[in-house]
C-alpha cells in the first residue's frame, strides 16, 4: 500500500505547482485586484511548505496520548481562520465580526487538535467545541454578516452567498472527515487521501474561485453603510474595514 508520506508528498507537490499557477495569474490581474488574489497564494504556498514538513516527519512533537505536526497546524491555523475572514470580508462585515469569525475558527481547529492528543474530558470539550464552533459559525453567517451583505450591490452580495455556502459546505464536510478520525474509523492510508483531497479542494479551489469573481470586490465606487448588526466597510479598493 501507498504511505501516507508519499500521499503527503504528492500533494505538497500539487499545492507548490498550484501557487505558482496562481501567482501567474494573480500578476495578470489589474494593480487594484492584485491584493485580493496574492493572499491566497501565500495561504497555498504555505500549505506546500507545511504538508510537505509533515510527510517528511519534520516538526513531529508528542502531546499528552498522541502527537501533533507542526506543518500540519501551520498550514491550518492560517489557513481556516483566513478563508472565513475573506468570506465575511467579502459581506462587508464590520471588524468586529470579522475578528470574531476568525476567533471561532481558530477555536474550532484548537477543539480537533484537543480531541486528537487527549483523552477524557478534554477530548470531550474538544469535539463539543468543534460543533457549537460550526454551529456559531452558521448563526452568524446566516444572520448579522448577511445582513451586512444585503446593503451592497447585487454583484457584491450574490459573491458573498456563494463564498459563504461554499466555504460552510467544505468545512462541514471536513468536520465531518475530523469525526470519524478521532472515533478512528479510517486507517492511515484512507486518513491521508481523504484529508488531503479535501484541503486541496477549500484550499486551491476557493482560490480559483475568488480568482474568477475578483472584479466583484473591485466593482464598487462607494463606501457601504451599516449599523451594528453587521458594521461598514470602506470603499472597494482600500481593502479596510470600518471598525464598530
Amino acid at each position: 500500500m501507498i504511505e501516507a508520506s508519499t500521499v503527503r508528498l504528492g500533494s505538497a507537490g500539487i499545492y507548490a505547482v498550484s501557487a505558482v499557477v496562481l501567482l501567474a495569474l494573480a500578476r495578470r490581474k489589474p494593480a487594484e485586484l492584485r491584493r485580493y488574489c496574492y493572499p491566497f497564494v501565500a495561504v497555498v504556498a504555505l500549505a506546500s511548505v507545511g504538508i510537505g514538513m509533515w510527510a517528511t516527519g519534520i516538526g513531529t512533537f508528542g502531546v499528552a496520548s498522541g502527537s501533533l505536526e507542526a506543518g500540519q497546524l501551520l498550514t491550518d491555523y492560517v489557513a481556516y481562520p483566513f478563508l472565513f475572514g475573506f468570506a465575511a470580508f467579502v459581506a462587508g462585515a464590520s471588524r468586529r465580526y470579522v475578528g470574531g469569525i476568525v476567533a471561532i475558527t481558530v477555536a474550532m481547529r484548537l477543539g480537533y487538535d484537543f480531541a486528537e492528543a487527549f483523552e477524557g474530558p478534554l477530548a470531550t470539550a474538544g469535539t463539543v467545541g468543534i460543533l457549537v464552533g460550526y454551529a456559531a459559525l452558521i448563526g452568524l453567517f446566516f444572520g448579522p454578516v448577511a445582513s451586512a451583505a444585503s446593503r451592497r450591490p447585487p454583484e457584491r452580495e450574490l459573491f458573498y452567498k456563494k463564498t459563504r455556502n461554499l466555504s460552510l459546505f467544505a468545512f462541514g464536510v471536513l468536520i465531518a472527515w475530523a469525526m470519524l478520525q478521532i472515533a478512528g474509523l479510517f486507517d492511515t492510508f484512507t486518513a491521508a487521501v481523504t484529508l488531503e483531497y479535501l484541503d486541496l479542494l477549500l484550499r486551491v479551489g476557493f482560490a480559483g474561485f475568488v480568482f474568477a469573481n475578483a472584479e466583484t470586490l473591485a466593482a464598487e465606487t462607494g463606501s457601504a453603510v451599516g449599523g451594528d448588526d453587521g458594521g461598514s466597510v470602506a470603499p472597494a479598493g482600500t481593502g479596510a474595514s470600518t471598525a464598530d
